[in-house]
């Protein structure tokens, strides 16, 4: 029992910390040996050398000229006062701190640039202290660094008078400098570059690889071992590991194309689309729930029943290999593209599947950030309220894109276009099963229509005295006597509220009243009586006739009179109100003979309709219309509709498209992005860096949607390509060019490779016509993609990021490759694509691949936060890479994974096996995708001999610990499966029709399979 605690232990801590085999990786470096620094009352300021007055002035102006705005710009963020930052314990704002220096010593050497600190910093002479570091830019432009070079050796005379800061320059991107940013001039195809080891490389690109290695002084890898190459492979197209039998085959082929027949093989898979469709899906920001301020998780309609039919689209236009130009302006103006296939007026979802805010504006910005980030790698978002300050983006290119935003509308769910024939048996139960929830519904609401009605009724007089002094505003003495009448009354406060728009805004009810309102009191003696009977004539008017013959013969003296009125009228109508609204409840087709004046009357100051009208939509609009505390009162199906109109199989699938407004608008500059402050309106148009001549393009054809789709998806468009180019790049090797996926602009690092981006950018639009498979293809069959991942010290300690490619990097899976390859393992995926989404983190489980799980926007299950699952909340094109403790507590503890070792196990190719060691050999195969090497299966017979020989005792404890989670089983199953928790609107995700697993005791040899399944290795790809 020991041993076996003790070898999970280690294996489990190889998921937390990563451990470095010398036959696979070597990724832990060694930190380096650093002298403690000197206490700092030690260290002296450097001296400054003696300048010679004719050249003082120079020095000064070349300071404040050359030096004083970069160090204001690129070194105050993490080292000066006003920022509250020392990282080092050196501060850079005044000329004392920098001349002292930080935790190493002075900065400067004044005539001295190579040996000055701060110099061999900037340089990135030194792998452990780079600065400006990649996270604020990057390394310092070579002009920048030669000026501070110049600096100190002119002396490094610092004009800054005690306490006396750096001004910095205005941030703003708006130079010639900002647009002349790599990521932004035209594309030009470079040159393939000579190299001295030609023979190294398979295809172009290698060469420019290799011209990298050479200049660095690097040595290239050589190719890995095939085993290897195939997983890689087959992670990175589809994200699912080979089978034995596949992995036998490879091996024996041993012609010249045998990995490209791979490769093709993979490209033809329809798991090729779950794969990369899963990494867009990050990008566009998907998710199945509205999410932010929107009331997420609870009784009202969170949920988005059809988003899954944007998460299809994606899938399968991978499949497709749709050209990537057509897949841009499908997302953009699917519905405005000539002899387009219905079926594409799915990828509108893009605009349509983000968070969605209380403020429209707020809605604006993110599909703004979505489409900018998503497809041009630029963070316009942040010209919302000012020019940008780093990128040649202008605060009017925001707005040109806010006017064709601001020109598009969604239309109601029952008009969104459907994509599908549903069978019509399953469709019927569907409609069977919204007929039932929606006549529940309707109870609900006559209940809570009928109690808020009647308070109102009991006590109208009073709620109109307090509604009429509450719409006197500023009148303070108005406001106490309402406040006395609400407490006198015992009233609702939130109902007064109410009935002040009702007044306002109700013709039928309370037009009649109005008219008293206008009338001034002195004019009541001779004018009431006839404006009373005018009222009852109801000529030229449209007031309810109950409401107008209760005005016959009155003679009010005063407004409270007219008050009284309404009271007695409301008050003498409770007993037929009841019967009204039982009429209304009875209705069961548009035939019913309703009396609909009784209604409006029952109904008071709310709306009434009659239960054939009230369908799920109809009540959510009026119940969105009611006082805050009426809101709450009942529990309605809602949700549940929506998770049935989701899951259930008769439903129809829908698109969730928008459309443009039957006129379009340009809309005004918001000065400081502040409502309040319109400033000049801006034409709807494109970007201004990215419109030729750098003029912005302008658009007039609607919303101007389909020329946004035109003008980024053009040849012409450099940016798109590059972007494209960078993250497809850094899906294969494990980072870009470009680290930062979504941000290419002027403070993103330098790319590593700059003439290879434009390079493949240049012949992915040209000679790959757009095909992203084609990229696959070209980058997969180069050397780079194949050599094996080992380190070389002496590599290590000159590019210890492997910056340059000279091995391929070790790559962590992400969740959905885990979970999907230990389906796999188990022999439990289905391979259905397409459809409704399913849960993926609780019982009972669905085996369905990751990318079809449930995405709650503001409740991320936990599991799936613990592996780094993207935030729905932006676009994240790169996920986040953590090591918890808690992911190795799910393999070792989730009866999940304990399933998956219990299913490896049981396969025939462990079963069938005629001896152990063939029987631990399969087992390799399965989770490692290779063979065990001597040492390897002598760690299985000794772990294995271990828990023979724990025998009772690990019997018994095992047969404590699953009696337990047998009891805790029955408690699940009755809380998933009784009638109160299956139309919960409250829970936190839909719940999967299946089985449960079974909680029994592992045997040896499935121990064995779970502790392999929390290794490294089955979790990393070389």
């Amino acid at each position: 029992m020991r041993t076996r605690l003790i070898l999970a232990g280690l294996l489990c801590s190889a998921v937390v910390a990563v451990a470095a085999s010398p036959a696979k990786l070597s990724i832990i470096k060694k930190a380096k040996a650093t002298p403690t620094p000197a206490p700092r009352e030690a260290a002296a300021p450097a001296a400054m050398p003696a300048v010679a007055t004719g050249a003082a002035g120079e020095h000064e102006k070349f300071f404040r000229e050359k030096i004083a705005p970069v160090l204001a710009e690129r070194c105050y963020k993490c080292h000066s006062v006003a920022e509250g930052k020392s990282k080092g314990g050196l501060t850079m704002d005044t000329a004392e701190a920098l001349r002292k220096g930080g935790d190493t010593g002075p900065a400067l050497k004044p005539g001295a640039p190579d040996e000055s600190l701060l110099i061999q910093a900037i340089e990135y002479k030194d792998s452990d202290t780079q600065m400006p570091p990649s996270s604020t830019g990057g390394k310092l432009d070579d002009a920048d660094i030669a000026a501070f070079r110049e600096w100190v050796k002119m002396g490094a005379v610092d004009p800054r008078k005690p306490g006396e800061a750096s001004v910095a320059r205005k941030l703003s991107g708006l130079s010639d400098k900002a647009r002349a940013h790599w990521a932004y001039v035209p594309l030009k195809r470079p040159a393939v570059p000579q190299v001295r080891n030609a023979s190294w490389g398979f295809t172009p690109i290698d060469s420019f690889i290799m011209a990298k290695i050479e200049e660095k002084k690097l040595v290239a890898s050589p190719l890995t071992d095939k085993e290897t190459l195939m997983r890689r492979a087959y992670f990175d197209l589809i994200g699912l590991p080979p089978t034995p039998a596949e992995i036998d085959t490879f091996i024996k082929d041993e012609s010249t194309g045998a990995f490209a027949k791979i490769v093709e093989r993979l490209l033809a898979s329809p798991h090729y689309g779950e794969r990369w469709g899963r990494y867009w899906l990050d990008t566009a920001r998907y998710s199945d729930t509205v999410g932010g301020d929107q009331n997420n998780n609870t009784q009202d309609d969170y949920r988005y029943p059809y988003a899954w039919t944007y998460r299809d689209w994606v899938i399968n236009a991978m499949n497709a290999d749709l050209p990537y130009d057509q897949f841009i302006m499908n997302q953009l103006a699917a519905d405005q593209m000539p002899g387009n296939d219905k079926k594409n007026l799915a990828a509108l979802g893009l605009m349509t599947v983000g968070e969605r805010f209380r403020q429209n504006d707020d809605t604006i910005n993110d599909r703004i950030d979505v489409v900018t980030k998503g497809f041009l790698g630029m963070t316009v978002s942040c010209a919302r309220c000012h020019d940008h300050m780093f990128d040649p983006i202008p605060q009017k290119d925001y707005y040109a894109l806010k006017g064709i935003f601001s020109s598009i509308d969604e239309p109601d769910a029952e008009y969104q276009p459907v994509l599908n024939s549903p069978d019509l048996a399953r469709f019927k139960d569907y409609q069977d099963k919204i007929a039932q929830y929606e006549e529940e519904d309707r109870k609900t609401f006559f209940d809570v229509l009928g109690e808020g009605s009647r308070q109102f009724r009991e006590s109208a007089r009073g709620y109109l005295q307090a509604a009429y002094l509450g719409r006197r505003g500023s009148d303070e003495a108005a406001l106490k006597q309402r406040d006395a009448i609400i407490e006198a009354g015992k009233l609702d406060g939130q109902v007064a509220n109410f009935v002040s728009g009702r007044m306002a805004n109700d013709e039928r009810i309370f037009g009649p009243l109005r008219v008293f309102e206008k009338l001034p009191a002195a004019d009541y003696a001779t004018q009431g009586a006839v404006r009373a009977q005018e009222i009852a004539a109801n000529k030229g008017a449209n007031y309810n006739p109950l409401v107008a013959v209760a005005f016959k013969g009155f003679k009010p003296a005063n407004l409270e009179d007219v008050f009284a009125l309404y009271g007695k009228l409301f008050g003498d109508f409770n007993l037929k109100a009841e019967a009204a609204f039982a009429t209304a409840r009875a209705a069961k087709s548009a035939d019913s003979k309703v009396d609909r004046d009784s209604l409006e009357l029952a109904g008071a100051i709310f709306r009434a309709f009659t239960a054939a009208e009230l369908n799920t939509e109809m009540m959510k609009a009026l119940i969105d219309q009611w006082p805050l505390r009426m809101r709450g009162r009942g529990r309605y199906n809602f949700a549940a509709i929506n998770e049935l109109t989701m899951t259930h199989d008769g439903a129809p699938a829908k698109a969730m498209v928008v459309k443009d407004k039957s006129s379009a608008r340009d809309v005004p500059l918001l000065i400081r992005g502040q409502a309040g402050a319109p400033g000049e309106v801006v034409p709807r148009g494109f970007l201004e860096v990215l419109s030729p001549g750098g003029q912005r393009l302008s658009f007039s054809k609607g919303s101007g949607r389909l020329e946004l789709a035109q003008a980024i998806a053009s040849k012409d468009n450099a940016t798109v390509a590059r972007v494209l180019v960078n993250r497809v790049w850094a899906h294969h090797f494990g980072d870009g060019f470009v680290p930062t996926l979504d941000d290419i602009g002027v403070q993103s690092e330098k790319p590593s490779h700059l003439d290879l981006v434009n390079y493949l950018a240049d012949w992915f639009v040209t000679d790959g016509k757009w095909s992203v498979k084609q990229l696959h293809r070209y980058i997969m069959l180069s050397k780079v993609y194949q050599i094996r991942s080992y380190a070389v010290k002496s590599n290590e300690d000159i590019d210890p990021d492997n910056r340059y490619l000279w091995r391929a990097n070790v790559r962590r899976l992400n969740f959905e490759a885990m979970r999907d390859s230990m389906l796999v393992m188990s022999g439990r995926l289905e391979p259905q694509v397409g459809g409704s989404p399913v849960n993926l983190t609780d019982e009972p489980y669905s085996y369905r691949r990751s990318i079809y799980g449930y995405i709650d926007r503001g409740n991320l299950p936990d599991l799936m936060a613990h592996f780094d699952f993207s935030d729905p909340h932006m676009t994240n094109s790169k996920r986040t890479s953590t090591i918890v403790p808690q992911q190795a507590l799910f393999l070792m503890n989730s009866p999940f994974a304990i399933d998956v070792a219990r299913r490896i196990i049981a396969r025939k190719e462990v079963v069938n096996q005629p001896n152990d060691v063939q029987r631990v050999q399969a087992i390799y195969k399965i989770i490692f995708s290779r063979l065990p090497k001597g040492n390897e299966v002598r760690m299985a017979f000794d772990f294995l001999g271990d828990e023979t020989m724990g025998g009772k005792q690990i019997a018994t404890a095992a047969a404590q610990l699953a009696e337990q989670s047998n009891k805790k089983l029955e408690e699940l199953k009755k809380r998933a499966e009784s009638p109160g928790n299956m139309r919960n609107a409250r829970r936190s995700a839909i719940t999967n029709e299946g089985d449960w697993v079974e909680r029994k005791p592992l045997t040896a040899w499935e121990t064995y399979a779970q502790t392999l399944l929390l290794s490294n290795e089955a979790v990393y790809v070389n």
